[in-house]
């Protein structure tokens, strides 16, 4: 039997059968994957000591020289990250029962822990503190793991960091339902609109579904608008991969500032105005050429006092101009002020614009 370790291949005429390189594919692709999982899993320990021995009290200079050092290793900078995200995703979750009883178990053992060593350097972090550290953030990691619905009331604007460090902010009435696992990290879109800041893992894409539409990124920043059964998405930095399972041979890729939607009779990618598609991340609604029935539509939106547009007249008017979300009054007094219309409230609540001769009426 000659074995070769440089070439890392092994050779036996008289036990060993030849592998054929398919098949010695596979096994060296199985031990890297081993190789690997356990190097994520040292790195993760690292990580939580780390957590642990900077979070005392008092850290000695040296303990900072050397996780500076150690930090400097992407990778463990990123493990590092992680703990944080993880962490802090912790403290988000004190009201949850199951991070809750993690939490007492994890306290428990460390106790355990501290009184079977006995006494401990001082230079040296207990074993208890770096048993919590890393029990609690593989509890939220498990936790993350779970299903989980994030959704906003009407007229509401909420942000979500996920445990990859993905942010999620979620327009008015809006739901998502959230699942991060080793191999993907999936988002249902079921209702409103939401815009994304995936944290890039070429490992583990993040899609976004929407009804039948497909969305896929890695690391990119895209807003997805429910839409029937499909969606609007806008594409702003990154690329995106978008497909239609109502259409199995349907797919589109967008570059920055490009949208498709995916509901239209005949979807065609077209460059948008990105400003004025996502200025409802930051409490504004701005138009730019839209109809008047448009801008009324999205104004409604945001607030209960709905807007009934009974003008035909100024309905296909474009307009032009940016409001704050939920100020239809503001809306409602620059139309009057505008077009030959009047406002009128009804006993109901809801603002009546019509026609009218004169212009310059006031809400009622």
């Amino acid at each position: 039997m000659l074995w070769l370790t440089g070439s890392a291949w092994l050779q036996s005429n008289d036990v060993w059968p030849r592998l054929s390189s398919t098949a010695w594919r596979n096994w060296t692709s199985k031990a890297r994957t081993m190789t690997a999982d356990k190097d994520l899993d040292a790195r993760r320990r690292e990580a939580a000591s780390w957590f642990a021995t900077l979070n005392q009290r008092r850290v000695a200079a040296s303990d900072i020289t050397a996780f500076s050092q150690w930090r400097r290793n992407p990778e463990n900078a990123e493990a590092y990250a992680r703990i944080e995200t993880m962490w802090e995703a912790a403290g988000s979750l004190k009201g949850d029962a199951d991070i809750a009883a993690l939490t007492q178990g994890a306290r428990a053992r460390a106790d355990a822990s501290r009184q079977s060593q006995g006494r401990v350097a001082k230079s040296v972090v207990p074993l208890g503190a770096i048993a919590t550290i890393a029990a609690l953030a593989i509890g939220v990691a498990l936790w993350s793991s779970r299903p989980q619905s994030y959704e906003t009331d009407l007229g509401e604007r909420r942000v979500v960091v996920l445990a990859d460090g993905s942010r999620v902010t979620l327009d008015t009435a809006s739901r998502i339902r959230v699942k991060l696992t080793r191999g993907q990290r999936a988002v249902e879109l079921a209702s409103g609109q939401a815009f994304f800041e995936v944290e890039g893992d070429p490992d583990r894409p993040f899609v976004v579904s929407a009804g039948a539409t497909d969305v896929t990124a890695v690391g990119t920043r895209f807003d997805v608008r429910r839409s029937g059964d499909g969606a609007q998405v806008t594409l702003v930095e990154g690329k995106v991969d978008v497909s239609d399972r109502s259409a199995v041979s349907q797919g589109w890729s967008l570059t920055p500032g490009q949208q498709i939607v995916t509901t239209s009779p005949r979807p065609a990618v077209r460059t948008v105005d990105v400003a004025s598609e996502t200025s409802w991340t930051t409490g504004r609604l701005i138009f730019s050429g839209d109809t008047v029935e448009t801008a009324v539509a999205e104004v409604n939106r945001y607030s209960r006092t709905k807007v009934v547009l009974q003008s035909p007249g100024i309905s296909r008017i474009a307009v032009s101009g940016a409001f704050n979300t939920g100020d239809v009054e503001g809306f409602v007094s620059a139309l009057v002020e505008l077009y030959p219309v009047v406002a009128e409230r009804t006993p109901t609540g809801q603002i009546v614009i019509r026609d009218a001769p004169a212009k310059n009426a006031t809400v009622r």
